[in-house]
């Protein structure tokens, strides 16, 4: 049986590892992205690449996107040669990135005026995951809908949720990634706190990964600031972002979310200290300028991160 074939709107950090994946299983892909550098590293890595995100959908059976924010998601599939307005008839938009529900239903409402379909199905994982079929997939949608384009997510991940309905999967990856920032936001204050106060920061990390307080962040991005490696595999920028989503969804549905805006106010610091494009473990060198230490070790053994 010939595989669906494929669009993809956005081949960054995660989308490019993504269409790579596809094009190694034999799935066809035409992708188009924004930035001249990352198409032509898709291309190199067997992507077709298109002139706009309508050329990468008009002949696709499953149209992928993987971007940044929700301004980037509409102009993809809205905007001026959006991949909407050549959508064929039954075929299946499915939106990996990390957005507001309301967005996402927007642009399915625009591909169901074309005889389309439509799945949120936004991502857990980094770009290795991306690039090794290890992601997870949290998704939002119609399930008949999943069950005809399963076979590519199962091709990028290793776990498939069906959450609900269209926009579930968008409201869990945000609640998910206020937890996995807040958790980084306070792992810092507290590391910083214990160094201050004399204690080997290698050490203190050794025991609070086996202590109650310790968490998945904790354990995954904290060897990497021992190492004062602050690669971005998720950075402050997107981490502001998805505050301020989930802090504009709270405020839509009445939720008080104290912690949350606390947190939000720690990464905007980061970022005024031109922290932006450093991981969002980065906001530990906030508090290490404040206290005047650094959380270091002397024979660091970095790892990569993701959310």
């Amino acid at each position: 049986m010939a595989r669906p074939r494929i669009g993809f709107l956005g081949m960054g950090a995660m989308g490019g590892p993504m269409a790579r994946r596809l094009v190694q299983a034999g799935f066809p892909v035409v992708g188009y992205d924004v930035s001249e550098a990352r198409a032509a590293a898709a291309a190199r890595d067997g992507v077709s690449l298109a002139k706009s995100p309508a050329a990468a959908a008009e002949a696709a059976d499953v149209v992928l996107s993987s971007l940044p924010n929700p301004a980037a998601v509409r102009a993809a599939y809205l905007g001026a040669n959006g991949a909407v307005s050549a959508l064929r008839a039954s075929a299946v938009c499915v939106d990996l990135s990390t957005i507001d529900p309301a967005t996402w239903a927007e642009v399915a409402e625009a591909a169901r005026a074309r005889g389309a379909d439509a799945l949120g199905a936004p991502v857990s994982g980094g770009p290795a995951d991306a690039g090794s079929g290890k992601l997870v997939f949290l998704v939002g949608g119609d399930a008949a809908v999943l069950d005809r384009v399963r076979p590519v997510l199962e091709t990028l991940g290793a776990e498939i949720h069906h959450l609900g309905p269209l926009g579930a999967g968008h409201v869990v990856k945000l609640v998910n990634n206020v937890m996995s920032m807040c958790n980084v936001a306070v792992a810092a204050e507290a590391m910083v706190l214990g160094v201050r106060a004399g204690m080997d920061p290698a050490r203190l990390f050794e025991v609070l990964s086996t202590s109650g307080g310790r968490s998945h962040h904790f354990l995954k991005r904290f060897p990497n600031v021992l190492a004062g490696d602050f690669t971005p595999y998720f950075s402050i920028a997107l981490s502001r972002k998805d505050l301020s989503l989930a802090l504009r969804m709270a405020e839509s549905l009445g939720v008080p979310m104290l912690a949350t805006s606390t947190v939000r106010q720690i990464y905007e610091a980061a970022a005024a200290q031109g922290l932006d494009d450093a991981d969002m473990a980065g906001v530990t060198t906030l508090y290490e300028q404040w206290a005047g230490v650094k959380v270091r070790a002397k024979n660091p053994t970095p790892t990569a991160g993701s959310v």
